[in-house]
């Protein structure tokens, strides 16, 4: 009989990795790719130095095909998008919510790269900013 480990069982390291944008003008972008989360885990928080919408992917292409996606509209089901946040002035951190997994797919078809984060920042404030971006989490596998 094969045993099973619930996954919110499953013994991790906690790691914060953080990044930011260059200067964006407001309602402008930016791809930010986050190495040091492994390729697998669960997110704790995140949060910005200012504010900002925030789409994390499993794959530089499913960040690439739901690029041009507004915030009023939700991710179709499998699209690669693993969570989608709003950060605001009031609250530049956002505690995950249970079940906030995260994988990176792109190592599956380049084995040798390290795995990395996919994200799109949006600059939903009123000024110019470079947005820092803070991802606290557990990694499951590195």
């Amino acid at each position: 009989m094969a045993s099973w480990l619930p996954r919110t069982q499953v013994p991790g390291q906690s790691v914060s990795v953080s990044a930011t944008t260059t200067p964006l003008l407001p309602g402008a972008s930016a791809l930010l790719d986050l190495a040091g989360l492994g390729r697998l885990g669960h997110f704790l928080a995140v949060s910005t130095d200012a504010p900002g919408w925030l789409s994390f992917y499993s794959s530089a292409a499913a960040r690439e095909a739901d690029g041009s996606r507004p915030i009023t509209q939700d991710p179709p089901p499998g699209s690669g998008v693993l969570l989608d946040l709003a950060t605001t002035a009031a609250a530049l951190t956002i505690t995950a919510p249970p079940g906030g997994t995260y994988f990176s797919s792109d190592g599956v078809t380049s084995p040798n790269s390290p795995p990395l984060l996919r994200v799109l920042v949006r600059n939903t404030g009123t000024a110019q900013a470079a947005i820092a971006v803070t991802v606290s989490a557990v990694v499951l596998a590195p």
